[in-house]
C-alpha cells in the first residue's frame, strides 16, 4: 500500500512591521524540503509538500494549511508540520485562567500577526487544529524551531540573534479563537510541557527547539543564517544512514546542540512515551548508498551524486573530502581494498544535491565513463576565532596565532574578520582576555589576566585545545556509510534498569547516615548487525578532556550478537568535580560519544587531557592503516603526510548521548551568633539570633526546570530586562547555585524573620549599576518576594525580610522551601536626575525616551511652543514610564488616528525627590522652574498638566496654592490619593503591589519601568507616607482651598471591576501572607486601584467651577499609562480642552 506525507513548512524571515525580522527562517525552510524531497523513498510513498514563506505565512494562511492540507492525511500517512520563526505570548481569556495558571498563551507569531486586527495563533488553537488533522489517526509529527519566554538579558558578549519577539499586550475576546466555548472543556485535559506548548492529547510526537524559559538561537555556518536547532536536526538527518528512532534522534541533537549553544535545551514530547521509539517519520526515509557515483556533467563537469543534502562537506581553509575511485562494475568487497582504486578525487564544489570533484591519476578521462567513489579523508578545517576589544591585548592575540605552531600559524583555529563567522570569540576588555561562544556570550574557561606574549600564547592554546575537543564533538558519520546508525546498540543501565530518558540525568543520594553518594552506571554495547565491527566509546568532558579509557586498548570487537561491557562491567561513577563543586557548581555535563568501524582502530589517538595539562602520549598499537586511523592521526598531530598510505577502506558511523550528574552542595547549619557560615566560594549567610534552620546552595538550570517546577513568576520569564542571578562564580560553562535551599526550618521561627531582622546573605557575585535582585519563594499557590539585593561595597547584600509560612493545617513543626534569585536591570530604564529637574521630553518610535537638560535650548523652544504638555510622575515611578502613553494615546484628525505626542508643539517633563521633600517644597521648586523656562504666569500659551499618584497633589498645590491657576490651563490627575491613601509606607506598598505582579492577580499589560521601579523601593529604608494618610493636616489643608477655577479632568482605576471573585479571594489570602499590619484588609473591599480607593481619588470638591470630570476605568494602579481605555479618555479630555480653553491669559 502507498502511503503519503503531507507537510506544511512554515519560515518567516520578514514580517510586517512592527514585527523586528529574522534572517534564517527561509533557509531552515528549504533546507527542511531539499531532504524531504532527496531522502523520502520514492517507492511506497508520496511526497505532499505545501510551503508558506514570509507574506504566504499569515495567521489564516497557515490555519488553511492544516484544514486544507495536512487534515487529508489518512491513518497510514505521516502529518508533518515545521514552523520557523518567532514565538511569544498573550494574554489568556479569563475562562482559560482556570487551566492556565499563568493567564498566558504560547503563541506562534504569523506574519500578519501584529498588524491592524491581526493575531497570533494561540497554543490552544494549535491544539485545535492538530486535533482535527489527527481525527483520522495519522502519524503526527511537530517541529517548532522558536521561542516564547526566554531566559531574559542578553549576555553583553552575545550577537546572536534569538527568535522571540515581544508579548502582545493585547487582550483577546473568547469569540477570536478558532473554537467555540464548548471546546475549552477540551483543554482541561492538556499537561503542561516543558516546552511551553499545550497540545492535544491525540497521538502525536514534538520536537521543540528550547525549553519556554529559553530561547531559541540562529545560528551562522558557511556563511548562511540557521536556526541553531534546525541546523543540527537536519545535519544529523543528512548524515544517517537509514532511518532513526526520535529518542535516538534527539540524543543526537542535544548533545550537539549544546556542545555549541549554551542556554539551549532543546525538548522532545510525545502524548505516548512509547511511540519515541518509532522512526522518524514512521520510516519513510531511504537508505543511502554505500558509494557515490562518479559522472560527467554537461553543466558542472565531473561530479558525484550526493551534496550537502547527503550530508556532504563543504570545502573550506584548504581542506576537503577526498575519495577512492573504483571501476562501476566493483562490489562491495572490492571497494574496501584501497589498492584497487583506479584514481582519487577531491571535492571542490558542493551543491544541494551533487558535488563537483577534481580527478587525479587517471589519464585519457572518458565522459562516458562512470565510477564508483567511496571516501577516504574527511576535511578538519581551523576553527574561526575572532578578535575584539582593546588594541593591545588584540595585537597581541594575532602575533600568538600566527607563531604558536614552531613559528607557523596555528592549524587548530584561524582568525575571521565577522564574529557570526567565528566558532570562538576572544574580548580582550580591562586587562584580561575572555573566550566565549559568539552564539550565547557565555565566557567558557576562567579569565585570563594580563596582557603579555605569554598571556596571549596562553589564549591561543586554549583555543586549540576547546577545538580539538570541538571537532570530537561534532565528528558524525561519513554521508554514505552501509553501517546503520543502530548496528551497535548503547545501553546506559542504572540499578539493573535501563534507562531510556532522552536525557540521562544522573543525581548524587543520601543513605541512611545523611551521607551524600555520588550514582553510578553502566554501559553496554551490543551489535544488533550480521558483521564483525570495532567499537570505541569516548568520554568528552566539560572541562574538555578527552578519555578512551572505557576499553582496554580503547576498542572493543563486536561480533554478530555479541556484546560487551565498558570497564568490564563495573560500575562507572558519575561525578561533579570537587574543585568545581567548591564554586558551588551543581551540575556536571559529560558526552558518551560511540564510533563503530568495520575495521580496527586506535580511539586513544584522539585522547586529551583537562585544560592546561600537558597531552597525554601513548605508543600507537599496530593496527592496520585505514582511513579511520589517519583522519584520528590528522585530528591530534595535524600530519598532512602520513608515512604509510592507507591500504583498506573501511565504513564508519559516529553517535553520541549526553549525560548530566547533578550533586547538591553540603548543608550547613544557620548559626545563631556570630559573623555567619559559608554556603560555598563567595557566599556568606550571615547569623540570624533566632531562625532555627538548615541551609545549602543549589542550580536550577534550564534542563531541570519543568512544567511543574513554577521556580519563576511569568512576568520575569517574559522580561527581557531579567535574568538569573548566579550566586556563585564558575568558569561559565557550568551553571553556578542560583537558588538557597532552607530545611528543616523550625516553623515556630519563621516569624522571627523580619523587615527590622532580617536574614542576609552577602554573595561576591558582582551587580552592575542598577541591577537589582529579587529572591522569591513559591509556597504551591504564590510567588513571594522575600526582599531586596543591592550592590553594597562591591559585593551583593541580599536582605531576606520574610520567609514563607507552612500551609495551614500541615502538622510538622518542620518545614522546608526553596528560594530563587533573579536580577533585574533597572539602569537602562531609568535616568540619574539631579533634582528637581525640569526638560524636554522626547519619545521615539521605539519607546526610548530621551531629555533634554540644557536651559538655554529648553527657553529656545518653549518660546516657540504653542500648546505643551507637562508630565508629573508618582511616588515610586518616573516619567520614563509615563512618556511612551504619548505614541500609544491616539486622537482622530480628519479621519486619519495620530499619536498625542503630534498634537503638541512640546512635551514636558518634571521628576522630583520625594523621599525628604515635601509636596509643598516641590510645588513651589516646580513653579520655579517653569517661572525660569518662560512658563510663569500670563505667559500666553497653552499649558496642561498629566499628573500621576502623588504628582496630582503637587499639581493641586501648585494651582491651588501657589498661582498656579495663572499658568495651568487643564489638569489630569490619575490615580491620586486626594482623600488620602491607607499605606503607611512606600515599602509597604512596593513590596505588595510587586507580590500582585509577581502573581498576575490583576489583568492588563504592565510596564517594566514600574517593576524596577517597585524593586528599587524595596532597597530604601522605610519611608512614611504621613501626609497622604487619610485625616492628615496636608489633605485637610488642600480640601479647603480656593476653588482655582481651572478645568480637572480626574481618572480613577477600578480593579474590582476586573477582578473575579476568586481573584479577590486570591487578594485577601495573600495580604495575609504578606503579614501588612498597616493596612486594613477592609480597604480591599472598598472600590479601589490597589493603592487609593475609588472615593478617594474622586474627592474633589463638585461646587467647583467648572465641575471636576471624572472617569472610571477598568484598571489598577500600576497600569493606567498602558491600558487602552485610560489613554483612549486621556487623549479625549486634552483634545478636547484644547480646543475649548484658550491660552493662559493669552493678551
Amino acid at each position: 500500500m502507498t502511503s503519503s506525507i503531507y507537510a506544511l513548512l512554515v519560515g518567516i524571515d520578514n514580517y510586517a512591521k512592527p514585527v523586528s525580522p529574522l534572517q534564517g527562517c527561509i533557509n531552515d525552510v528549504m533546507a527542511v524540503e531539499e531532504y524531504l524531497k532527496t531522502r523520502v523513498k520514492a517507492e511506497g510513498w508520496n511526497l505532499h509538500l505545501k510551503i508558506l514563506k514570509d507574506s504566504e505565512a499569515t495567521r489564516q494562511g497557515i490555519i488553511d494549511g492544516f484544514s486544507e492540507h495536512l487534515c487529508q492525511a489518512n491513518s497510514n500517512d505521516v502529518a508533518f508540520f515545521y514552523y520557523s520563526g518567532h514565538g511569544s505570548q498573550e494574554p489568556a481569556p479569563p475562562e482559560f485562567w482556570e487551566f492556565q495558571p499563568d493567564k498566558l498563551n504560547e503563541t506562534l507569531v504569523c506574519y500578519d500577526s501584529r498588524m491592524e486586527g491581526g493575531k497570533d495563533i494561540a497554543d490552544k488553537e494549535l491544539a485545535y487544529l492538530i486535533a482535527k488533522v489527527a481525527e483520522k489517526n495519522p502519524h503526527i509529527t511537530l517541529i517548532l524551531d522558536c521561542c516564547h519566554s526566554g531566559s531574559g538579558t542578553r549576555d553583553p558578549f552575545q550577537e546572536t540573534a534569538v527568535r522571540q519577539y515581544t508579548a502582545d499586550v493585547r487582550s483577546r475576546p473568547l469569540d477570536s479563537f478558532i473554537f467555540s466555548k464548548e471546546d475549552i472543556q477540551s483543554f482541561r485535559s492538556l499537561d503542561k510541557q516543558a516546552s511551553g506548548w499545550n497540545l492535544p492529547r491525540g497521538k502525536h510526537i514534538l520536537f521543540a527547539s528550547c525549553q519556554n524559559s529559553e530561547t531559541a538561537k540562529e545560528y551562522k555556518v558557511d556563511g548562511e543564517h540557521r536556526g541553531a536547532f534546525c541546523y543540527f536536526l537536519t545535519k544529523t538527518l543528512n548524515e544517517t544512514q537509514g532511518n532513526l528512532t526520535y529518542r535516538d534522534l534527539f540524543k543526537h541533537i542535544n548533545a550537539l546542540v549544546r556542545t555549541k549553544v549554551k542556554q539551549q535545551s532543546p525538548q522532545l514530547e510525545a502524548t505516548d512515551s512509547k511511540d519515541l521509539d518509532q522512526l522518524f517519520l514512521g520510516g519513510a526515509v531511504s537508505d543511502c548508498a554505500p558509494y557515490y557515483t562518479v559522472e560527467y556533467h554537461k553543466q558542472y563537469g565531473w561530479i558525484i551524486d550526493g551534496g550537502a543534502v547527503h550530508g556532504v562537506p563543504r570545502p573550506k581553509d584548504g581542506e576537503t573530502m577526498h575519495l577512492a575511485l573504483f571501476p562501476i562494475t566493483a562490489q562491495s568487497e572490492e571497494l574496501r581494498k584501497l589498492s584497487n582504486k583506479l584514481g582519487e578525487a577531491q571535492v571542490t564544489e558542493v551543491l544541494p544535491q551533487l558535488s563537483q570533484i577534481t580527478i587525479n591519476s587517471i589519464t585519457n578521462l572518458d565522459k562516458e565513463q562512470t565510477f564508483k567513489a567511496v571516501i577516504t579523508s574527511l576535511p578538519l578545517p581551523p576553527k574561526g576565532v575572532y578578535f575584539a576589544g582593546e588594541e593591545e591585548g588584540v595585537q597581541l592575540l594575532k602575533q600568538a596565532l600566527q607563531n604558536t605552531n614552531d613559528g607557523q600559524p596555528s592549524l587548530y583555529i584561524r582568525e575571521v574578520s565577522e564574529n557570526e563567522t567565528a566558532e570562538f570569540k576572544v574580548v580582550a576588555s580591562n586587562g584580561e582576555y575572555i573566550i566565549t561562544r559568539p552564539a550565547d556570550g557565555i565566557p567558557i574557561v576562567n579569565q585570563i589576566p594580563g596582557y603579555s606574549q605569554q598571556s596571549a600564547i596562553l589564549v591561543v592554546q586554549r583555543l586549540e585545545h576547546i577545538a580539538r575537543w570541538t571537532n570530537l564533538s561534532e565528528l558524525s558519520s561519513p554521508a554514505n556509510s552501509r553501517i546503520s546508525t543502530g548496528a551497535i546498540q548503547l545501553e546506559i543501565h542504572q540499578d539493573n534498569q535501563v534507562l531510556e530518558d532522552s536525557e540521562i540525568n544522573l543525581s548524587y543520594y543520601q543513605d541512611d547516615s545523611g551521607k551524600w553518594n555520588r550514582p553510578s552506571f553502566k554501559i553496554k554495547l551490543k551489535n544488533t548487525s550480521n558483521e564483525t565491527l570495532y567499537c570505541a566509546l569516548l568520554n568528552l568532558t566539560q572541562k574538555f578532556a578527552i578519555n578512551a579509557g572505557f576499553f582496554e586498548a580503547g576498542c572493543v570487537k563486536l561480533e554478530p550478537n555479541q556484546h560487551a561491557w565498558a570497564f568490564g562491567a563495573k560500575a562507572i561513577p558519575a561525578i561533579v568535580p570537587d574543585d568545581l563543586w567548591q564554586q558551588g557548581v551543581t551540575e556536571y555535563q559529560d558526552i558518551v560519544k560511540l564510533i563503530v568501524c568495520t575495521n580496527e582502530f586506535d580511539a586513544r589517538l584522539l585522547e586529551q587531557d583537562k585544560l592546561d595539562l600537558p597531552r597525554k602520549t601513548y605508543t600507537q598499537r599496530s593496527v592496520r592503516s585505514s582511513t579511520l586511523n589517519r583522519l584520528m592521526s590528522h585530528w591530534q598531530s595535524r600530519d598532512l603526510i602520513l608515512d604509510e598510505p592507507a591500504d583498506e577502506y573501511d565504513d564508519w558511523v559516529a553517535t553520541q548521548v549526553a549525560i548530566k550528574t547533578i550533586r547538591p552542595l553540603e548543608t550547613v547549619t544557620i548559626q545563631n551568633s556570630g559573623n555567619g557560615v559559608s554556603l560555598g566560594a563567595g557566599v556568606i549567610l550571615k547569623a540570624h539570633p533566632h531562625l532555627q534552620a538548615e541551609a545549602r546552595l543549589t542550580t536550577i538550570s534550564p534542563s531541570s526546570r519543568n512544567a511543574d517546577n513554577y521556580y519563576l513568576p511569568p512576568i520575569l520569564r517574559d522580561n527581557p530586562h531579567s535574568q538569573p542571578f548566579t550566586l556563585t562564580n564558575s568558569r561559565g560553562i557550568e551553571t553556578g547555585a542560583n537558588a538557597l535551599v532552607l530545611s528543616n526550618v523550625d516553623t515556630a521561627t519563621i516569624s522571627t524573620v523580619t523587615r527590622e531582622n532580617p536574614l542576609k546573605l552577602v554573595v561576591d557575585t558582582y551587580l552592575a549599576p542598577g541591577e537589582k535582585v529579587i529572591p522569591i519563594a513559591y509556597d504551591g499557590e504564590f510567588y513571594l518576594p522575600l526582599g531586596v539585593g543591592y550592590s553594597c561595597n562591591g559585593r551583593t547584600e541580599i536582605i531576606l525580610e520574610r520567609l514563607p509560612e507552612p500551609e495551614q493545617g500541615e502538622r510538622s513543626i518542620k518545614s522546608a522551601f526553596q528560594i530563587y534569585f533573579q536580577k533585574v536591570a533597572s539602569e537602562k530604564l531609568g535616568f540619574k536626575y539631579s533634582y528637581p529637574q525640569l526638560a524636554i521630553a522626547k519619545v521615539n518610535a521605539s519607546e526610548k525616551v530621551s531629555y533634554e537638560t540644557d536651559l538655554f535650548a529648553i527657553k529656545q523652544q518653549v518660546a516657540q511652543a504653542k500648546r505643551i504638555v507637562l508630565f508629573i510622575h508618582g511616588i515610586i515611578s518616573a516619567t520614563e514610564s509615563m512618556l511612551p502613553a504619548m505614541l500609544h494615546a491616539t486622537w482622530a484628525v480628519a479621519g486619519e488616528e495620530k499619536p498625542l505626542a503630534q498634537m503638541y508643539d512640546l512635551i514636558l517633563a518634571f521628576d522630583y525627590e520625594n523621599l525628604n521633600t515635601s509636596i509643598e517644597e516641590n510645588a513651589r521648586l516646580l513653579k520655579q522652574r517653569l517661572e525660569t523656562i518662560g512658563l510663569g504666569e500670563n505667559h500666553g500659551k497653552q499649558l496642561h498638566i498629566v499628573a500621576y499618584s502623588l504628582g496630582g497633589l503637587i499639581s493641586r498645590w501648585l494651582i491651588e496654592r501657589e498661582g498656579g491657576n495663572k499658568i495651568v490651563n487643564h489638569l489630569v490627575m490619575l490615580g491620586t490619593p486626594n482623600a488620602g491613601s491607607p499605606w503607611s509606607t512606600i515599602q509597604d506598598f512596593a513590596t505588595t503591589s510587586l507580590t500582585l505582579v509577581l502573581n498576575n492577580i490583576f489583568a492588563g499589560a504592565l510596564p517594566m519601568t514600574i517593576l524596577a521601579s517597585l524593586l528599587t523601593s524595596l532597597e530604601k529604608i522605610d519611608v512614611s507616607l504621613d501626609q497622604v494618610r487619610p485625616g492628615s493636616d496636608f489633605l485637610k489643608s488642600l480640601a479647603v482651598s480656593p476653588d482655582p477655577g481651572i478645568s480637572y479632568t480626574i481618572i480613577a482605576g477600578n480593579n474590582s471591576a476586573i477582578s473575579t471573585i476568586s481573584e479577590t479571594k486570591k487578594l485577601q489570602q495573600l495580604i495575609q501572607k504578606l503579614k501588612h499590619k498597616s493596612i486594613n484588609l477592609a480597604f480591599f473591599g472598598q472600590i479601589n486601584d490597589i493603592a487609593v480607593t475609588v472615593n478617594s481619588i474622586t474627592s474633589v470638591s463638585n461646587a467647583r467651577s467648572p465641575q471636576p470630570q471624572i472617569y472610571q476605568v477598568d484598571c489598577n494602579h500600576l497600569n493606567y499609562f498602558s491600558d487602552t481605555a485610560t489613554l483612549s479618555i486621556l487623549a479625549k479630555t486634552l483634545m478636547e480642552s484644547a480646543v475649548t480653553s484658550h491660552a493662559v491669559n493669552c493678551p
